[in-house]
């Protein structure tokens, strides 16, 4: 019986043993794994697949005399590795859309450099001694290069220029066929946003809140709540139900005032205690 309960004890610990290391290994994952996929992911991608199978078809730089298996193998092994080298220096380097010129021009020397000798090592990998020149593979290297630098800059600057004014026509005043002098108050409904205009309407559009506060923070206005918004000069005054405040605005509406956020209503001004009898 001893030795039954001590292996059944045995057994029984096991379990949690695994579960503690699965856990564990979640848990290293979740702090490896970025959380969203790095710049240019998946485009750099695809275009060296794109571009190692033009050289496949193609037999660039003088490869077409490889029979196919090798020739698929190491322009693979070629394009992989340079997609990588790219990856990683755009993971490293670009935080927001500007950085994409500095940091590909800032690669283009250092990465290309050493692609000699990746020539030669793919090319040993896959049983196919090369011996490569290094001036001339530099010199393609960096037509290909400004080629594509140009190409995507231009395109880049032409889809840039064609969104701005699509944003700014799709933006919650411009939809509200509002101005901003116009402008009392938003408020969030679910998925929709009401916007207060002074003259008392109001309107329900489908629009998210957090995008809403992003468009009329450069107004002079303050979030009184986590689904509310007014402008400044369209407060009238306050009232006060219990311990719960409503701003009223312009036109005769009114909003809610949290607590989070009335130490700042106060300092504007706008809460004032009920006068005593």
């Amino acid at each position: 019986m001893p030795a039954a309960r001590s292996l059944r004890t045995g057994s029984a610990a096991q379990p949690p043993s695994k579960r503690g290391f699965a856990k564990r290994a979640l848990a290293f994952a979740k702090r490896a794994l970025p959380r969203k996929a790095p710049p240019g992911f998946p485009l750099l991608w695809v275009a060296c697949f794109a571009a190692a199978l033009l050289m496949i078809v193609t037999g660039g730089f003088n490869t077409g005399r490889l029979p196919l298996g090798p020739r698929i193998a190491f322009w693979l092994l070629l394009m992989g590795w340079n997609a990588l080298k790219w990856q990683l220096l755009f993971a490293w380097g670009v935080r927001k859309d500007s950085d994409w010129p500095r940091i590909s021009l800032l690669g283009t020397i250092p990465l290309n450099l050493p692609l000699p000798l990746e020539i030669w090592a793919c090319a040993w990998l896959v049983g196919t001694p090369m011996q490569p020149i290094p001036h001339e593979i530099w010199g393609r290297a960096a037509a290909i290069s400004v080629v594509i630098f140009t190409v995507c800059s231009v395109v880049a600057w032409l889809v840039l220029r064609r969104m701005r004014p699509v944003r700014a026509e799709t933006g919650l005043l411009a939809r509200a066929r509002i101005a901003a002098c116009d402008l009392a108050a938003i408020e969030a409904e679910d998925h929709y946003c009401r916007v207060h205009r002074r003259d008392g309407r109001s309107e329900l559009l489908h629009y998210r809140f957090g995008d809403a506060l992003e468009e009329v923070a450069r107004l002079d206005g303050l979030q009184v709540h986590r689904g509310a918004w007014v402008a400044a000069d369209a407060v009238q005054g306050a009232t006060r139900e219990g311990r719960k405040w409503r701003l009223l605005l312009a036109g005769g509406g009114s909003v809610p005032v949290s607590a989070t956020y009335a130490a700042e209503a106060r300092a504007r001004g706008w809460l004032r205690n009920p006068a005593k009898p």
